[in-house]
């Protein structure tokens, strides 16, 4: 990361390619008095019933730099659909502080802090109680429409979490994300590695995941990305995920 400012220096900056990856935090922020409402799916292919997670998110931005955000977490394990009989999974509170352009290169990091309250009742096996998971992300551009990101964050439990159910669950020491992408006009490539992917309710097991994804932006300000999360251990048929992104200001 020392050699990227130099790489990238004398480069032309572009637009913020992406305004949500999958499993990897990104380190662009929201402007001044802007909203984003974000709804996604994530489904389950690999095993029968099918299971499907359904994100909801808000952020606001405070100032240029900092935002706060909240989200909720639906979940299901349905014999006929996956999206029925839809169960809260998860609530959670968060902000970020993001610096961009550190420096005047093309390098920039965000910070930032995650309060989840996850209920084990409403999976088939999980843990319940407060996480509090402080994060790092960080994203250089290179040129040629080229981006790299990589994020980090730690997982705390702060109360006492509930019984596991199932499974025993391995213990969660946080995540590692890395990866690229290529931003052209109004598509985006990426692909992300996720070293951990007990965020989804199916993959308790932490296996890690590999997804590639494809965003385009149709018009103004809307965002609609698609991608296929392929376990790298266990079961490796590739899942389905989507997100739904509108933003206001």
């Amino acid at each position: 990361m020392l050699l990227l400012p130099r790489i990238a220096s004398g480069q032309e900056p572009f637009a913020q390619p992406v305004q949500e990856l999958f499993f990897t935090a990104v380190v662009y922020p929201r402007d001044r008095g802007e909203l984003q409402l974000a709804l996604g799916a994530r489904i389950d292919r690999a095993e029968s019933p099918s299971s499907a997670l359904v994100p909801f998110a808000v952020e606001y931005g405070i100032t240029d730099r900092w935002q706060v955000e909240a989200g909720w977490d639906s979940y299901s394990k349905g014999e006929s659909s996956p999206f029925s009989d839809l169960h809260t999974a998860r609530l959670s509170v968060g902000t970020k502080y993001s610096l961009m352009n550190i420096a005047r290169s093309h390098v920039h990091a965000a910070f930032g802090t995650d309060f989840e309250f996850p209920r084990a009742s409403a999976l088939d096996e999980g843990e319940g109680g407060m996480e509090i998971e402080p994060f790092m992300a960080l994203a250089a551009d290179l040129g040629w429409h080229l981006t790299v990101f990589g994020s980090a964050a730690a997982s705390i439990q702060a109360r006492q979490a509930a019984e596991v159910i199932g499974d025993e669950r391995p213990d969660d020491r946080g995540t590692l994300g890395a990866g690229a992408l290529v931003a052209y006009r109004r598509v985006t490539v990426a692909v992300e590695y996720t070293s951990r992917s007990d965020g989804l309710p199916w993959r308790l097991d932490g296996s890690s995941l590999l997804t590639p994804s494809i965003v385009v932006h149709p018009h103004g300000t809307w965002e609609i990305g698609a991608g296929f999360p392929i376990g790298l251990h266990g079961r490796h048929q590739a899942g389905f995920a989507i997100n739904i992104v509108k933003e206001f200001g």
